[in-house]
């Protein structure tokens, strides 16, 4: 059974290294270049892909550090009625 085997890395030497041993062996291996990403989502969620949602986000993360944001407290009738609690 053949297996796929990944590194990723952006030190030369170190690719240098992997293709001499794959040669070493006889083994087939490729190469891509991967463009670096700007999106902040560790799953690489194209919804990040937009600069305004990103921009946005940023921003209220800032007015929650610098507490420039109002609290709201809910009663909880409120909340039942918002989430359609009987």
């Amino acid at each position: 059974m053949k297996q796929l085997f990944e590194i990723e890395t952006d030190r030369p030497e170190v690719l240098d290294e992997f293709r001499k041993l794959a040669r070493k062996y006889k083994l087939s291996f490729r190469e891509w270049k991967l463009a670096k990403s700007e999106n902040p989502s560790p799953s690489g969620d194209p919804f990040f892909d937009n600069p305004e949602v990103v921009k946005e986000i940023l921003r209220r993360k800032k007015e929650m550090e610098s507490g420039d944001i109002e609290s709201v407290k809910l009663s909880e009738e409120a909340i039942k009625k918002l989430f359609d609690v009987i």
